[in-house]
């Protein structure tokens, strides 16, 4: 009976989570084992220690570019949802359009709207939606929601942590 209380504390996501690193981590492993038996039987040089740096540098634009995706939507999903508000008639989001693009339904006293840093103003539930197809733009007028710089520094964050889990040897 113990098992299971313990058990109920971990949430599904968690299960598959830790499943994809354990069998990353023995993959990392396995390849390890063999690269290091071939050669000390001299059948496999270790020349990828010359070539390191250029593929590291490689590796760091490829590694780190779809999780690096995820993670800023969940950046900006966050700051969806700290940043929107609840329209009010005298706020003046009826001079910027008091239709929602996304839904086409008109923005009504009470709903929870996002006004962007180019000024347009959305559903916060539209919005979400907007974000969770990786749009990190204004579906207007394209302007971009994420820096380029955050993006850049975020792929590289994420590809050193990815080749710092799962060396290259």
């Amino acid at each position: 009976m113990g098992l299971q209380s313990q058990l109920s504390d971990v949430s599904s996501e968690s299960i598959l989570i830790l499943t994809a690193v354990l069998i990353g981590k023995s993959v990392s492993y396995l390849r390890s084992l063999l690269c290091t038996i071939l050669h000390s039987l001299g059948l496999f040089s270790l020349r990828l220690n010359r070539d390191r740096h250029h593929l590291g540098s490689s590796l760091y634009d490829v590694a780190g570019s779809g999780l690096a995706g995820v993670i800023l939507l969940c950046e900006q999903l966050n700051l969806n949802r700290v940043c929107s508000h609840r329209k009010k008639s005298d706020d003046g989001v009826d001079r910027f359009g008091s239709d929602c693009v996304v839904c086409l339904n008109r923005m009504g006293d009470g709903d929870h709207v996002r006004k962007l840093a180019c000024r347009h103003v959305f559903h916060k539930d539209c919005f979400d939606g907007w974000l969770s197809h990786l749009n990190f733009s204004c579906p207007i007028c394209r302007a971009s929601l994420v820096p380029e710089e955050h993006v850049d520094y975020t792929q590289r964050r994420v590809a050193g942590d990815l080749l710092a889990w799962f060396p290259i040897q």
